[in-house]
């Protein structure tokens, strides 16, 4: 056996899961087909929530620390809330992966970049065989951390991932600094394309610029309204570099994310916020989450990983459940909430201690039920919010 466990894929999932296994006695290899450091189509938002999940501080990697928001809906006015306490964090893929494999290094973890992985079996005995840069590992646990349209989920046939959404973002320079109307705040703007927004993210010497929407309808609608977004903001559209397109995949429910000795994180798993759109906090949860599961399969303590598909469905479903049943209500009719956004101190701080981590979806909704009950109308608000079965068993009571 050339290892315990071998990770594929080294997002913040795939490294996070091979730091706390490693942490746990294990040896772990982790590969990535990419050459570190490198990039990836994302935000670089680590929210205050996120970053509070990690035994480390992030602070060597962030670029700026947002604790304001530009909203927008339409050609509306533009409102500007401001908190005393940090939001989120401001880093980029690159520099956050790469910080994430060290600290996994640190713990003992096996890191091999450049590593295309181009065969995965499962033998036999159990046991499973990763093929990568012309060398065969074989290991008793594998977890797929590379992304929905994972090798390691297909070639163990675990379900597809649903492309709920796509994204297009790119970045703008600003070789002498990032200009003060950006700095410290995101810019969102809600309205222009269905199921989905824009924003503006500033970096250390740049301005991350993109715009998402539901797949079905975005299509050739999101060069359009990327360059509507720049123009809105006072940016030159043509200065825009990098452009690159991503999908948001999407959890159906009661998809096998576990089976064996093996499991999908992240990603791999459909396990992104459906609502903000934002993956690096389920990835680092779900990598967390695996592990004990992991540990347990190891010492013969648990026949399987399905420990893990268990703390998923206990810690991460009830809040994707709760925030898919606030996407069908926000995208449905994002004016209102913008402008409770916009004006209501309940609302703005209710939203802020969710981005903190000090309130889940749950309790941010049951707190906020009666003013979204007013602005939506009694149809819409009972309507939509039954698909979450904890509001659904709350409203029983």
């Amino acid at each position: 056996m050339d290892t315990d466990v071998i990770v594929v894929g080294a997002g913040p999932a795939g490294s996070t899961a091979a730091r706390e296994i490693a942490s746990r006695g294990a040896r772990v290899l982790l590969l990535d087909r990419a050459k570190f450091p490198r990039d990836k189509p994302c935000g670089g938002g680590v929210t205050v929530r996120c970053a509070a999940l990690l035994p480390f501080s992030i602070e060597p990697i962030v670029e700026d620390v947002v604790s304001a928001a530009r909203l927008t809906v339409g050609e509306g006015r533009e409102i500007v809330r401001t908190t005393k306490a940090p939001l989120t964090y401001m880093t980029q893929r690159r520099r956050l992966d790469a910080f994430l494999v060290e600290r996994a290094q640190i713990d003992g973890v096996e890191f091999r970049d450049g590593q295309h992985v181009t065969e995965v079996l499962r033998l036999r005995d159990g046991t499973y065989t990763v093929t990568a840069g012309g060398e065969t590992h074989r290991a008793r646990v594998l977890i797929g951390a590379d992304g929905a349209n994972g090798i390691v989920g297909n070639r163990l046939g675990y379900d597809g991932i649903t492309n709920g959404a796509v994204a297009l973002e790119g970045n703008i320079r600003f070789p002498d600094g990032v200009p003060p109307r950006f700095r410290s705040q995101v810019s969102l703007h809600f309205g222009d394309m269905p199921g989905g927004y824009g924003w503006v993210f500033p970096k250390g010497d740049h301005v991350n610029v993109g715009v998402g929407g539901w797949r079905s309808v975005a299509g050739d609608r999101l060069r359009p309204a990327l360059r509507a977004l720049c123009l809105r903001y006072g940016l030159d559209p043509d200065s825009v570099e990098g452009l690159r397109g991503h999908t948001l995949p999407m959890q159906r429910p009661g998809m096998t994310i576990a089976a064996m000795g093996s499991a999908v994180i992240g990603d791999a798993a459909g396990l992104v916020d459906p609502l903000s759109g934002e993956g690096i906090y389920a990835a680092l949860a779900s990598g967390i989450a695996v592990a004990p599961a992991a540990h347990a399969y190891l010492d013969g303590s648990a026949s399987s990983l399905a420990g893990y598909q268990a703390a998923v469905r206990r810690e991460l479903m009830p809040e994707i459940e709760a925030s898919t049943a606030l996407m069908d209500i926000f995208h449905t009719a994002p004016g209102p909430f913008v402008w409770l956004m916009q004006h209501s101190g309940k609302f703005w701080e209710g939203a802020c201690r969710l981005i903190r981590g000090e309130t889940s979806y749950d309790a941010l909704t049951y707190t906020l039920g009666p003013p979204m009950h007013a602005m939506l109308g009694p149809a819409a608000f009972a309507g939509r919010f039954i698909t979450s079965k904890r509001l659904a068993k709350a409203g029983a009571k």
